[in-house]
């Protein structure tokens, strides 16, 4: 009786377990606790098919528990070796075979095989035991066995209502669109997982639900957001499966006004990710906000996600401002509004920089702080002097800093001591672009980078007023060429220079597209074209390598672009924060494949029209016309045969 009480515990708690092991295994992120529940698993299983295995031996047929055992185990090796095929592939990201995933998805299907027929079996098994026992006892030790039978599978069907919710809450689902929209990627799962110790992202999605209307709202693009909400509802769903830390939530920003004073201003179309520290009770907290308006683009929300989860998660890293040279950051432009930086600044922070001033306080120049890991050196009029330069160069070369300098075409510094190691120099022109607005581009003509594709808004172009732009031109010396130079964004050919900066094309004004940002690197990665780039004429992309191994510079040949008055047009801030992030940026966001379903069009011949035109029309019909004949006559046959 002993060892039947034994059986029946341990056939029922091999089932629960194993259909609690999934949900429960992804639920921690501890490697020792899930070593725990692993073993757990196993050996509850094991020790539930010994035992059959013994009882065997003894001419107790078990067989059906024998069986579910096998499949439970067989069921938990699929399971670690899809684990281990997925971190096969994110540790060779693109170099990783493409069999592996097809490969996943084939394991996948007998794994869920397998975790039914082992539920299935052992559930058989127990209902054959009770049937068994019924038979051959008592009537009132029959009410019992029945009894405590309906109790045991009311209990299993407890915990799968259990093991439900908490897949639920976990969000377990498949993906079975051909592209994966409704998933991440290995490569974004990869990074997704690097939150913080103890630290919680916020996703908060700003869309109507797919019923709802409000009257101040506009109904054509209200129409859009509630098409795009359930689809975001799935995608966004499956962060919390990625890593406990995500925290999602749909707000309509147009009727839940009670929801958004935590959020200032913000609108339906959005969404945002907010960054909370460990033990952070109160902000501002490191935010950035992700736009998805239309059906489209969610094709590149999985990049852009990405790129926003980087940007506020990254470790606080101290900015330093010059303002010893007159450059905007000094007390010099603090009363003039529109020549301040107070929004990049303030940008600046919630993207978790510490921004702060470097000037004479500081023994500045010619000292650098030991803390400085970024340094922005916007507009000096005054130039450096040969300490100065010289610690610049040093910080930059040497330590790995990190530089964004905008030059300030009316100032006496072009910056040729930093340019001359990258074989370019500065020129002083203006450049015209819009009729009557001398000194104005509207730039658009970005080359392919990390920063660029992180632009939601560069097909609007970046507004660029007053400021000159950059020119080869090799060193005297061809040993002092140690940097690498990449163009970031040129004028594009609507531009020109305007000789007489009167806003007019006049007849000695030609047009030139010449580049206004330079990329320069102390490593040599810059330049070379992409391994397995399809295009040969396409312009060369930079490799990704590890920031803390190299110093990194962003150079604009102006500085007004920046300033209070230009930062709120067009693509202008998302420029000046993408830029300031990729300092410190080691994904690449190209190995995120868009997630664009393709449609493929098959094309008939007339010949093949017109034999689909007979099959349908001649042939189908004829088929069953016959075959409903001969069945109605042998039927017949079969009738008379009878009756004789």
């Amino acid at each position: 009786m002993k060892n039947q009480l034994t059986h029946r515990i341990l056939s029922w708690a091999s089932i629960a377990f194993l259909l609690l092991f999934f949900p429960i295994y992804d639920s921690f992120n501890g490697a020792g606790v899930r070593w725990l529940i692993s073993l757990t698993v196993l050996t509850t299983i094991l020790a539930s098919a010994a035992l059959s295995y013994l009882g065997f031996k003894k001419g107790e047929k078990e067989i059906n528990l024998l069986i579910s055992a096998g499949l439970g185990i067989f069921s938990l090796a699929i399971y670690f070796l899809r684990i281990y095929l997925e971190d096969m592939t994110l540790q060779k990201a693109g170099t990783a075979p493409v069999w592996i995933d097809s490969l996943r998805e084939f394991l996948l299907v007998f794994l869920v095989l397998s975790v039914l027929g082992s539920a299935f079996l052992g559930i058989l098994r127990e209902w054959e035991r009770s049937s068994f026992e019924n038979q051959s006892s008592l009537k009132g030790r029959k009410q019992s066995l029945v009894r405590d039978f309906f109790l045991g599978t009311g209990i299993l069907l407890l915990i799968l209502i259990v093991a439900n919710y908490i897949s639920v809450i976990r969000n377990h689902n498949f993906d079975l669109s051909s592209k994966g929209v409704y998933s991440f990627s290995a490569e974004a799962k990869k990074i997704l997982k690097q939150i913080p110790e103890g630290g919680e992202v916020d996703v908060v999605a700003f869309y109507p639900r797919p019923l709802e209307n409000a009257p101040s709202s506009d109904k054509s693009a209200a129409l859009a957001l509630r098409r795009i909400r359930p689809d975001l509802e799935i995608l966004l769903g499956q962060l919390a499966s990625i890593h406990p830390g995500f925290k999602v939530k749909f707000i309509n920003a147009d009727v839940e006004l009670d929801e958004l004073a935590e959020f200032g201003q913000v609108s339906n179309g959005n969404i945002l990710l907010r960054y909370r520290k460990s033990g952070s009770i109160k902000g501002p907290y490191p935010e950035q906000k992700v736009s998805v308006k239309d059906k489209s683009e969610l094709e590149d929300l999985e990049r852009k996600l990405v790129q926003s989860f980087t940007n506020v998660t990254t470790k606080e890293r101290k900015v330093y401002f010059t303002q010893s040279n007159g450059e905007r950051y000094s007390q010099v432009f603090q009363n003039l509004p529109n020549e301040k930086l107070t929004r990049l600044t303030a940008g600046l922070s919630f993207l978790n920089f510490k921004v702060d001033g470097l000037g004479f306080q500081n023994n500045w120049p010619p000292k650098v702080p030991d803390d400085a890991e970024f340094l922005v050196i916007a507009g000096p009029t005054v130039p450096f002097g040969p300490e100065a330069r010289l610690a610049i160069l040093e910080f930059f070369k040497k330590k790995k800093g990190k530089l964004l300098i905008t030059v300030e075409p009316k100032g006496g510094e072009n910056f040729d001591w930093l340019l001359e190691g990258a074989g370019y120099a500065f020129v002083k022109a203006t450049l015209s672009q819009i009729p009557s607005q001398p000194g104005l581009v509207v730039a658009k003509s970005f080359r392919k980078h990390a920063i660029e594709e992180s632009l939601s808004k560069k097909d609007n172009g970046v507004v660029f007023p007053y400021g000159g732009y950059f020119e080869p031109k090799a060193p005297k010396d061809p040993q002092n060429k140690d940097l690498d130079s990449y163009i970031l964004l040129e004028t594009g050919g609507d531009s020109y220079l305007d000789v007489n900066s009167n806003g007019k094309q006049d007849a000695n004004d030609d047009k030139k597209n010449v580049p206004i940002a330079l990329i320069l690197r102390s490593a040599n990665q810059v330049g070379l074209p992409p391994v397995n780039s399809q295009d040969p004429n396409s312009p060369p992309s930079i490799p990704e390598t590890k920031s803390e191994e190299e110093g990194r510079a962003v150079i604009f040949s102006g500085t007004s672009w920046i300033t209070d008055q230009y930062l709120p047009y067009a693509a202008n801030y998302e420029l000046a924060g993408a830029t300031a992030t990729w300092m410190y940026q080691d994904i690449s966001l190209p190995a995120i494949p868009p997630k664009k379903e393709e449609i493929e069009t098959v094309s008939l011949t007339d010949g093949q029209k017109r034999a689909v035109w007979i099959l349908g029309m001649f042939l189908f019909p004829g088929l069953i016309a016959g075959l409903g004949s001969i069945y109605v006559v042998r039927r017949r046959r079969v009738g008379q045969s009878d009756e004789k």
